[in-house]
């Protein structure tokens, strides 16, 4: 049912917003440039529904915009994710986001769950917001800048919001051989610390200091065996 905008009032405590009135009645206060882009004036006779399916849609289209900014950006420095640790990318190249991290920045922008909602569907559609390439992505710049096991790995992307059996398929990619690798070589720098250490104490620090690096069990065996 078609209703009549009576009035439209500027928002003294809201700058660049406007009250809408349908029928005599206070209906909604939205931005300015709503009101023109939708050609909203005092005469007009509109169903309310459609007024506010304009409005959300028009939301939507503000928080995909606001994302695709926000991938497209290329800076100069160390990039730093949303949780406030390093992300040691090439430098010059956009930041991937995962669906976790963009939703953050979307509801510290103020956006409703159903824009953020919405506009996150259409984005992993497109091809915009890509899990498993954040993930693929994640675990080369960690195996060259900080090392660790594929247990750590596989809790720190879930920790990132990969969800989990995304991350354990990717994880799954370590080769074997390439995770003795790299444990034996931080292995061996640790071990250096260990030197006036009985062999029996200095074996079992160095097992605990793998576990704790996400290292499997069996891999901790073949590399202690390699160095005592």
């Amino acid at each position: 049912m078609k209703q009549k905008i009576t009035n439209i009032q500027a928002v003294p405590e809201l700058p660049a917003h406007q009250q809408l009135f349908l029928n005599d009645t206070p209906f909604v206060v939205i931005h300015t440039s709503l009101v023109e882009k939708f050609g909203l004036r005092i005469g007009l006779e509109i169903e309310a529904e459609i007024i506010e399916k304009l409005i959300a849609a028009d939301e939507v289209m503000r928080a995909k915009n606001y994302a695709l900014r926000l991938l497209r950006e290329e800076k100069d420095n160390l990039a730093v994710d949303v949780d406030g640790s390093e992300d040691p990318r090439p430098v010059g190249k956009p930041k991937i986001y995962t669906k976790n991290e963009m939703e953050q920045r979307l509801e510290r922008e103020g956006f409703s769950t159903k824009a953020i909602e919405t506009s996150i569907e259409e984005l992993i559609r497109s091809g915009h917001i890509r899990d498993r390439k954040y993930a693929e992505n994640w675990i080369v710049r960690r195996q060259k800048s900080n090392p660790r096991g594929k247990t750590l790995l596989k809790n720190e992307l879930v920790g990132k919001g990969i969800d989990r059996e995304t991350a354990e398929q990717v994880v799954a990619k370590v080769e074997t051989e390439e995770e003795t690798k790299v444990a034996l070589q931080i292995a061996k720098k640790r071990a250096k610390q260990y030197k006036r250490l009985p062999i029996h104490v200095a074996k079992r620090r160095l097992h605990g200091f793998l576990a704790r690096r996400g290292f499997r069990s069996e891999t901790v065996r073949h590399v202690l065996e390699q160095i005592f």
